[in-house]
């Protein structure tokens, strides 16, 4: 059988004491009006002047938020090109024009030789089945 229990709900929060809610709504109506007769014009006036402070605000922030992973990436990039060198040493060094043009023919030769032996395996293989039939 399933039981339900009571659960008490928790007690409700203290009521603001009218006064203060009173003076809040006092504090409230005077600070538009005071926002609109002594703020707001230096607003406008220095508006420009506003958004480069909060701009350079923000960047630093965000300069200051990024400062580990920056320096992170120096690491990395440092780590990188040490072992760069070693990886460029074995190879066989920079070729020039020449030497390229050179190894670029060579691999052609080579890839061509490799599709003319294919195709003649083929047609010893064709003139087989020619062969066979005619038998």
């Amino acid at each position: 059988m399933i039981t339900r229990r009571n659960r008490s709900k928790p007690a409700p929060a203290d009521p603001p004491v009218p006064e203060e809610a009173a003076e809040e709504a006092t504090a409230e109506e005077i600070v538009p009006e005071v926002l609109d007769e002594t703020v707001l014009p230096f607003i406008i006036s220095h508006e420009d002047e506003i958004i480069n402070y909060i701009k350079e605000k923000a960047t630093k922030e965000t300069m200051k938020s990024l400062a580990p992973l920056l320096a992170k990436l120096e690491e990395a990039v440092k780590q990188q090109q040490a072992a760069q060198p070693a990886v460029t040493a074995a190879n066989s060094g920079v070729m020039n024009y020449a030497d390229q043009l050179k190894s670029m023919q060579e691999i052609s030769r080579e890839k061509i030789k490799a599709k003319e032996l294919k195709v003649a395996e083929r047609i010893n293989k064709l003139q087989a089945r020619i062969a066979g039939m005619n038998k």
